[in-house]
């Protein structure tokens, strides 16, 4: 049966190709008002102006009255670490008395006190801790997630997290893009001699990421290129084995420096670069010319305190801009997608109708997923938000408030 959301103030459709959009287009909207959009089992059936709609054209169609609100493409989380155990509230508690995220993580915690926890749980409670933090990331308004491993740091422990990524995506019905980035830190117990360490890397290339992909457990790799990780020669290693492995690829890049991450993720022609804190307008050059989306993550910024990633300069240079939440157990445990893009208007400055796109469109299509999401128009999936408010820009001007008063997925509403 057909549902028809009807009379809405604004339906952002986001109608156009699916390139990922750069410069002017980023503020492209296609946005239409007084206008009415028709879901049909997991599709949409209709978009257009309410004068226009004509409910013979779909028998039995029931209809909602959206006189008032905002109809918009759901949105697309494109970097997250959602899938780990435990937590690192004690950590928060330390930074917010001084201390500094690279300190903690360079003596034992951090990332690596992540890594113990996850290690120590079983699949099935890292499934349920899982499913309920996706779970309400959802009712903040996000449909598609891409999940990234890299708090196993170990083969067992790595497939087992990829593992649960494709349980919330096969028992659960969440929409998710899987990540293998056993290259997210160098474990403990191969600290201790560059020869353990080179050891580790080895092991990431020949043995997890063949793991993984015999395994079918994941659609891209990553690797954490920036101080304290790994240099740009190791990142080299990490991406082309697993290039070779026919996975694509996202690198973590210049979240403490200029470390090489950008350059990297350029050279490969990953599909996105993340975090981009420090980023010279020759790096932004490289990122534009190679097709690479460049995914921000505001909330990291606001809860590390460290600079926030020039949007306006990304923008201005025609790089396809993202946002993502970041959401992992340390640097940002932020699981609303809404409430960042508010963030990446006050922080990156973006525009508002820049930070839509990022977080539908643009996000949708570093995934692969531009066809499927991110978009109201004929044919692609029923994801969408309804806002309890006639004017999109609420989502920034009252950051945080609880405007989404329904969430559709395949067409069917799971919230509200």
């Amino acid at each position: 049966m057909a549902v028809a959301l009807t009379k809405a103030a604004q339906v952002l459709t986001l109608a156009g190709d699916q390139a990922p959009r750069a410069g002017a287009a980023m503020a492209e909207l296609a946005m239409l008002e007084h206008a009415t959009v028709v879901v049909e089992g997991e599709r949409i059936a209709w978009v257009g102006p309410h004068a226009e709609f004509d409910a013979a054209r779909f028998p039995g169609v029931e209809t909602l009255d959206c006189a008032g609100k905002v109809l918009m493409p759901a949105l697309v989380d494109p970097h997250t670490h959602l899938v780990w155990a435990g937590h690192r509230r004690d950590e928060l508690e330390l930074r917010l008395g001084g201390a500094d995220y690279e300190a903690i993580f360079a003596a034992g915690g951090g990332i690596l006190s992540s890594v113990r926890q996850t290690r120590a749980t079983s699949e099935d409670e890292l499934y349920a801790q899982s499913l309920r933090r996706i779970t309400r990331m959802r009712a903040c308004g996000a449909t598609t997630f891409e999940i990234k491993s890299g708090y196993g740091l170990d083969l067992e422990s790595e497939l087992r997290q990829l593992r649960v990524a494709r349980r919330l995506r096969d028992e659960a019905g969440f929409r998710v893009k899987a990540t293998c980035l056993a290259a997210h830190a160098i474990p403990q117990e191969a600290r201790g001699s560059r020869a353990a360490r080179a050891k580790f890397i080895d092991e990431v290339c020949t043995v997890i990421l063949p793991a993984v992909v015999e395994a079918g457990l994941a659609d891209y790799a990553d690797v954490f290129c920036d101080r304290g990780a790994f240099t740009k020669t190791e990142g080299a290693m990490v991406l082309d084995a697993a290039h070779g492995l026919g996975l694509s690829l996202r690198v973590h890049a210049n979240e403490f420096g200029h470390t090489g991450g950008a350059e990297l993720a350029a050279e490969f022609g990953a599909a996105s670069a993340d975090h981009l804190l420090y980023l010279s307008g020759e790096e932004r050059a490289m990122l534009r010319e190679a097709g690479v989306v460049a995914t921000m993550l505001p909330g990291t910024s606001m809860v590390l305190g460290k600079p926030f990633a020039d949007g306006r300069a990304l923008v201005e240079d025609g790089v396809p801009v993202a946002i993502a939440t970041d959401c992992n157990p340390g640097s940002c445990a932020f699981e609303n997608l809404s409430m960042v893009l508010a963030l990446a208007c006050y922080g990156n400055k973006l525009a508002p109708a820049e930070a839509v796109v990022a977080a539908t469109h643009n996000a949708a299509a570093s995934l692969g997923l531009a066809g499927e999401v991110g978009r109201l128009v004929e044919g692609m999936s029923a994801d969408l938000l309804v806002l309890e408010t006639d004017d999109y820009r609420d989502l920034v001007y009252h950051a945080g408030s609880p405007l989404i008063g329904a969430v559709y997925s395949r067409g069917e509403r799971v919230v509200g």
